[in-house]
């Protein structure tokens, strides 16, 4: 992976492992030692991080979308954030739901042996909405 574009790739792979429930490709991405801090939670590895995500398994689907990635490097680490539009949809007395939350990500990345993955990603939830969404076509 290209140093100058690991920020990008890896939050799009994190979204993409989140949206798809690939839960275990958070290894690759996330050092051992990976931490997380948001509102109301926390991960102290990455291991606990991967248990974590189980919370997701209560919605029907996500849907996170990217905005813009900025930082720096520092010699073998990177400090950035990432903007995010996390959306979480769900079934509630037969109505069919969407949480969105604006997430600005405080991203840690380290590069080991030519490989970069994260060191820390916490969550800053900036704005949260809740609303009825009509539903997908199935087909």
């Amino acid at each position: 992976m290209n140093r100058e574009n690991a920020p990008s790739t890896l939050a799009a792979d994190y979204a993409r492992a989140v949206d798809d429930r690939q839960f275990s490709a958070m290894e690759t991405l996330m050092w051992p030692e990976f931490t997380q801090q948001g509102p109301g939670f926390s991960a102290e590895s990455r291991t606990v991080f991967i248990a974590n995500l189980a919370v997701l398994r209560s919605f029907d689907s996500t849907f996170h979308l990217l905005g813009q990635v900025a930082g720096e490097w520092q010699g073998d680490q990177y400090r950035g954030e990432t903007y995010c539009v996390a959306s979480h949809f769900f079934q509630r007395d037969g109505r069919s739901l969407c949480m969105d939350m604006g997430i600005r990500y405080q991203d840690v990345i380290e590069v080991r042996g030519g490989e970069a993955r994260y060191l820390s990603r916490d969550l800053n939830v900036v704005w949260q909405d809740e609303r009825e969404i009509t539903a997908p076509i199935l087909g």
